[in-house]
Parts: C-alpha cells; sequence; structure tokens
C-alpha cells in the first residue's frame, strides 16, 4: 500500500489568543492547510494565551512526546475569591479578606509547592469518569470523587504582588492544573484564590518569543514559512546520530549497538528516551537508552 503522503509534516508554534478553546485553533488551521491531520498537544483553556503546539501530518506521531514535556506558564492569581472551576470564568462561591501577605509569606507557600506534590483535578476539567467528561458532569450539577495525581513543581518564582493579585511563574510537569494549584494555595495563604490570568511560556523547546499569532496564518504560505521539522520539535530531547549501517539497523527494528552511533548530543541516563537521528539531521525515531551517555 502507498504511503499516504500530506500537504505539511511538522510543528506549528501558536500564540493562542484568549477566547478560543484549543479545538478552535486547530480547526482554524486545518482550514486553512486544507488537511485533517492536525492536533494540539496538551489543552490550553479559553481564558489562556500563550504556547500552543500544532503537530500537522506525519508530525502528529509525535504529539504523546510533545505533551510529555515539561511546561512553563506566566500566572496571575487573584486572592480573596474562591469559584468552582478555581478560575475567574465561574461562579464565586466565597469571598474572604485578603491579609497583608508579604513576600516572605507568599514563598513560604511556595515551598510547600515545589517538588513532588499530589494534586486532585478540578470537576471543570477534560478528565473521564465512568465514560464521562468531569465538566460534562459539572454541566450538570454533578460533582464525584476524584483520584489525586502525582505533579512535579520544578519551579515557583515570584514576579509581582499588587494584592489581591499576585503574579508568578511556574515551570511544571504534564497534567499539572494551574487552576487547582492557585487555588490550593490561595486556602494555604488562608484566604481563598482562583487563577485571573494564564499565559504558557514554553512547552517543551517552544517558547513564546518563536510563537506566531494565530490571525497572522492567512493561508498555506503562512504556515510552510512557520513550520518546524519533526526533529526540531523534539531538539530538547537528546539525541544520537547514525551513519547508513545504524539507519539499516533502525529501519529492520534492531537495537543500536555503540559503534553504529556516530555522535551523541546531550546528556542521558540509562531508560532515557533519546531522539535517533541520521547524519543529514532528519529524525529517524525515539528510542529507549540502554546504556548512558557516559557509557558510549
Amino acid at each position: 500500500m502507498k504511503k499516504k503522503e500530506f500537504r505539511f509534516n511538522g510543528v506549528l508554534n501558536i500564540n493562542k489568543p484568549a477566547g478560543m478553546t484549543s479545538h478552535d485553533v486547530v480547526d482554524y488551521i486545518r482550514k486553512i492547510a486544507k488537511m485533517r491531520r492536525v492536533g494540539h498537544t496538551g489543552t490550553l483553556d479559553p481564558m489562556a494565551t500563550g504556547v500552543l503546539p500544532l503537530c500537522l501530518g506525519q508530525a502528529t506521531k509525535i504529539v504523546q512526546f510533545l505533551i510529555a514535556q515539561d511546561k512553563e506558564y506566566i500566572v496571575e492569581m487573584k486572592m480573596g475569591v474562591v469559584t468552582d472551576s478555581q478560575d475567574m470564568t465561574g461562579d464565586i462561591t466565597g469571598e474572604f479578606p485578603v491579609p497583608p501577605l508579604t513576600d516572605a509569606d507568599i514563598l513560604h507557600v511556595f515551598s510547600q509547592f515545589t517538588g513532588e506534590i499530589w494534586q486532585t483535578p478540578p470537576m471543570v476539567s477534560a478528565k473521564h469518569h465512568k465514560g464521562q467528561r468531569l465538566y460534562e458532569l459539572a454541566r450538570k450539577g454533578v460533582e464525584v470523587e476524584r483520584e489525586p495525581c502525582k505533579i512535579f513543581i520544578h519551579d515557583l518564582v515570584l514576579e509581582s504582588i499588587d494584592l489581591p493579585l499576585i503574579r508568578f511563574r511556574v515551570t511544571c510537569s504534564k497534567g499539572t492544573y494551574i487552576r487547582t494549584l492557585c487555588h490550593d494555595m490561595g486556602l494555604a495563604l488562608q484566604s481563598g484564590a482562583c487563577m485571573s490570568g494564564l499565559l504558557r511560556s514554553r512547552c517543551g523547546a517552544f517558547a513564546i518569543d518563536g510563537a506566531v499569532d494565530l490571525m497572522t496564518l492567512q493561508g498555506p504560505e503562512d504556515i510552510e514559512q512557520h513550520l518546524c521539522s519533526l526533529n526540531d520539535a523534539l531538539s530538547s530531547i537528546p539525541s544520537v546520530s547514525v551513519g547508513t549501517e545504524g539507519k539499516a539497523s533502525i529501519h529492520c527494528g534492531r537495537s543500536l549497538s555503540g559503534g553504529l552511533i556516530t555522535r551523541r548530543n546531550g546528556n542521558f541516563q540509562s531508560g532515557a528516551l533519546v531522539r535517533v537521528t541520521a547524519r543529514d539531521g532528519s529524525l529517524l525515531g525515539l528510542g529507549q537508552a540502554l546504556l548512558g551517555s557516559d557509557q558510549l
């Protein structure tokens, strides 16, 4: 059977505007690219803006790897207000006085939410419960018990305080709900809080500085101009390069011995995900390291 060819194969780093769902952005690109095979790499709420990588054509095969990468957000948190959605789009369920919080107060709470923590997904989320999305149940006024999920907060940096607003930057693992982080830290600060603004500034190798505003993309030529290759899209993952023999081994499904690897870029441990590239820099595949980079 002839391999299906797509008009575009690569990743677009979109700067998502506020008011659109991630699926709205996908639909927009599908229309101007004139192709159906387009997927996003992790939902952003309608109120959120910033980095939303879209995979086109063959690049849809790497969606799961882009979703798994760490994210960075610039967050605005409003103190003294609690809502049912944990952000300002929901109904207010509580209003509380805001104490005169200092940098030290906030940094103390940040330290409690840094590292490996457990987080209970909000009801207004796309998680499934017995075949239904949680947000579908929430719309019916139904609340169900949710299992906490383990996440990792790499860094929390305080940007500014202008009470009742607190602005901070967070670097975190996949599956982190920033709305829930604001809600939980608000409880710890003893005044309640909800998310009032969110900009995703980085997703893996994609940063806001290199993102293209969605509405500047008006036709196929604009997409071609901003399309990123599969290999560049995964550039935050360490890599090894192989020559002709190594390429043949990969195509046959065999593991790579050290002698077939001509170069490595970046350090990795045994068991880590590694890119395998050809000499011309094209991506051949992704594999699991059988040895650490220091043993090659």
